[in-house]
């Protein structure tokens, strides 16, 4: 059937609709408590933008339909409610829907009357067409509700609730016919759990239907701690708040029954963090209102694709060993079945949390045993299509630990950057001696402990690797045990400030990857000439190091970001300024095009830069490099470069004047230089560095650790510093964040500055240096320093 025509016409029909309504229909049939809202709960939360944009959408000239549509108890009749209730002055009319609406005449006769108690709608038209024998709904009943409506100029508001329970295709049809032709001050909100069967694509392309989903529905932290603090009074720590906001993805009523479940309990800690879809209301809630409507196949359907964490059409169809679940994930997706759409194409799903465990917990009560089959489909289809991470996770939860060993050993470089807490799992999930007897899995356990910091227990693990039983071959791995051993412990040991036993593994790792894969070998290689460059043999430490920047492509991006920054400082260190900035460009590319300016083998060149950038008298500039080349060494816990970075900003704090902060650079550098066992060029570097700072504090005149000032008020230059920024309206938090000191330095500097200009507060001082600064006091003794920790190469 097709409903088409226009307000005042007579429309046109291929096949129109009767239905027989009751001759002496008088109202009789109308359930007055379905034309009001659900009483507001007491205490509930305010939404207050999401009120803001339904009133500004509401109020566009161009929306025909409010789409709000997500599953269960995500708050959708409450936001509706609450806005319905806040509209007094604007005539609003409501319909809740029920199973039994699906009648074409009861509908209508229900939408009519909840318009007809709305301000300026008679609705007379349409209610006699009613009681007339043979209606025809599509021909005649529509048309007259439209052209009532059309009478009134009042801006009116429709509200259908629960619109998911219409099944009948004749309503859908006749309410497409309705808002196509709805009058210019008439809009028509629907609240559904699934997307009605009504031209949305058409009415989305012309702008003309604004939809509220269940991610603009997400209670926020803010909002949720309204709810549990204020509505349930549970007083919980922001922290607690925080959690059960994430666990439950701001889902209103996961987050009520968490709230009713947490009342009374004396250990809020462990009931918080122990919340999850196993909890009795949870699943009372979700088994009740979702996974009870579904008919068999989907019931099927969706327990057993919960143990994925992910999911696609292909994927469930080899899990669940039926065909057809792409269609199936697109239609529950439709239904708003706690589904999420993971990218723009829906290609790949996931369930709600909360959803995704009960569904589990329903698995193992209804299909004991099944679980570990469904993983080890899901690690087999993972393994096919390229998966590594997500073949292994599962091969583990399907106890098939030979599987997952056999992929794990093969080598990190198969798992992708900032894997490795899931790696140590999955080894943790492996009995001890299979953890432990093959050299492959010994040496990925070495590597993680150096990414996770703990340095001191890498070679432990390394030398272990050599003494194993089994080894096995690398997969996209170094050619041997051995040589993946020697790169393991050249890497430690750089980093810890070995240079002796750096420069000992990096030489027999390359010897090792002579003939091997070039990725390798170019990492062996780099690795044995920062060795070299940091013992100072900077002849053979260039040659090795042009090896591995020589190819038209790195063989390793890392590796060659590496040996741009050590080629860098050799060529400065010679007076070479072109070919010292010809590295760091190629560094400064390389970083950004693979986004690795916080990769500890950046650390060097941003070293290099800042030594350049000293060298030509640029402060600033070299305090932004080194500043930034500190904080990547710290976080790599990279002794040799913090060493570094702490050594040029003692020479730059001298430059400017700052002795005190100097000498508290040198005197880190020392401590770090001490810890390190064999520290090559770093203790003439320091040794150097000392002597600057010994003859710059005899040659200059000091106060308070301060270079005296040749203003005429008696300012220093830190003291005028403070002054400006103070002048720019920041406050002393944000002075000492911006100069890189406390918070009591920055209130020392102020004391001793309103002293000397006679200043009793921040107005008169800021006055005080603006007068100044047209007088041109400070145009030649001033220093701004911006410290924001990234340098632009």
């Amino acid at each position: 059937m097709t409903c088409d025509g226009q307000k005042n016409v007579e429309p046109v029909s291929a096949a129109p609709l009767t239905l027989s309504a009751p001759r002496d229909y008088d109202g009789t049939l109308i359930l007055q408590s379905k034309l009001h809202p659900p009483a507001a709960r007491r205490g509930a939360v305010a939404r207050r933008a999401l009120l803001r944009r339904l009133q500004e959408e509401t109020e566009d000239a161009t929306v025909k339909l409010v789409l709000v549509v997500a599953p269960a108890g995500w708050g959708k009749t409450s936001l509706l409610g609450e806005w319905w209730s806040s509209r007094r002055n604007t005539p609003s009319a409501w319909l809740s829907i029920d199973p039994g609406d699906n009648d074409p005449v009861c509908f209508w006769a229900h939408l009519i009357a909840a318009m007809s108690g709305a301000s300026g709608y008679a609705g007379s038209d349409a209610m006699r067409s009613l009681v007339v024998s043979d209606v025809k709904i599509a021909d005649v009943l529509v048309p007259h509700v439209i052209n009532d409506l059309a009478r009134t100029s009042a801006r009116m508001t429709i509200i259908i609730d629960n619109y998911h329970l219409i099944t009948n295709p004749a309503i859908h049809e006749c309410l497409e016919f309705f808002v196509e032709h709805l009058p210019p001050a008439v809009r028509l909100v629907l609240i559904t759990r699934s997307e009605p069967a009504l031209p949305l694509a058409r009415l989305r392309a012309r702008g003309e239907m604004t939809e509220i989903r269940a991610d603009d529905l997400r209670f926020s932290e803010e909002e949720t701690a309204a709810l549990l603090n204020q509505t349930l009074d549970l007083g919980l720590l922001p922290e607690y708040v925080r959690i059960l906001e994430q666990r439950t993805e701001g889902w209103a009523a996961g987050l009520h029954l968490a709230g009713l479940s947490l009342r009374g309990q004396d250990d809020a800690d462990r009931q918080v963090h122990a919340f999850a879809g196993d909890n009795r209301q949870i699943v009372d809630y979700l088994t009740t209102e979702v996974l009870d409507a579904q008919p068999a196949h989907i019931r099927c359907f969706l327990t057993r694709t919960s143990v994925l964490d992910r999911m696609c059409g292909g994927l469930c169809d080899a899990v669940t060993g039926a065909s057809g679940s792409q269609r199936i994930l697109e239609e529950m997706e439709r239904s708003g079945l706690f589904i999420v759409p993971l990218d723009a194409s829906r290609s790949w799903y996931r369930y709600h949390v909360l959803f995704a465990e009960m569904l589990r917990r329903e698995l193992e009560s209804s299909d004991p045993g099944l679980a570990p089959l469904l993983h080890q489909r899901a690690s087999e289809w993972h393994r096919q299509h390229g998966s590594a991470a997500e073949a292994v996770g599962h091969a583990i939860m399907a106890s098939d630990l030979s599987s997952a060993t056999a992929m794990i050993a093969p080598w990190r470089g198969r798992f992708p950057q900032g894997f490795t807490e899931t790696v140590e799992s999955w080894l943790a999930s492996l009995s001890p001696d299979r953890a432990t007897e093959d050299s492959r899995l010994r040496l990925i356990k070495a590597w993680l402990t150096g990414h996770l910091g703990r340095l001191d227990d890498v070679e432990p693990w390394v030398g272990g690797a050599e003494a194993a039983m089994v080894g096995g071959a690398f997969v996209e791995g170094p050619s041997s045990i051995e040589s993946a051993a020697c790169i393991l412990r050249a890497a430690s040991s750089l980093t810890l400030g070995d240079l002796a036993d750096a420069e000992s593994a990096s030489r027999r790792a390359v010897e090792l990857e002579a003939n091997g894969p070039p990725r390798w070998r170019t990492v062996a290689l780099a690795s044995f000439g920062a060795s070299l460059y940091w013992l100072g043999e900077d002849r053979e430490s260039a040659r090795v190091l042009r090896e591995v920047v020589s190819p038209p492509q790195p063989a390793d991006n890392l590796a060659a970001l590496w040996a741009h920054g050590c080629l860098s400082a050799m060529a400065l260190s010679r007076g070479d300024v072109g070919s010292c900035q010809g590295h760091l460009d190629e560094a400064a590319s390389l970083a950004g095009q693979h986004g690795l300016c916080h990769c500890r083998e950046a650390a060097t060149a941003f070293l290099a830069l800042a030594g350049l950038r000293e060298c030509r008298g640029e402060y600033r500039e070299a305090e932004e490099a080194a500043v930034t080349g500190l904080d990547i060494a710290q976080r790599g816990q990279a002794r040799l470069e913090a060493a570094t970075a702490l050594l040029c900003l003692a020479r730059i704090k001298m430059h400017a004047g700052f002795t005190s902060e100097a000498e508290a650079s040198l005197n880190s550098a020392r401590d770090v230089i001490l810890r390190c066992a064999a520290p090559g060029i770093l203790a003439e570097l320091a040794t150097t560095t000392e002597q600057l700072v010994g003859q710059q504090q005899s040659q200059r005149p000091r106060s308070s650790g301060e270079r005296r000032s040749h203003r005429p008020d008696g300012l220093t230059s830190r003291e005028v510093e403070v002054f400006e920024l103070l002048a720019a309206g920041k406050t002393n938090n944000e002075i000492a964040k911006d100069l890189v000191v406390s918070v009591h330095t920055v209130e020392r500097h102020l004391q001793n500055a309103y002293r000397k200009i006679d200043a009793r507060n921040r107005g008169q001082a800021a006055a005080y240096i603006a007068r100044a600064a047209r007088l041109a006091w400070s145009a030649a003794s001033t220093m701004s320093w911006h410290r924001n920790g990234h340098a632009t190469w």
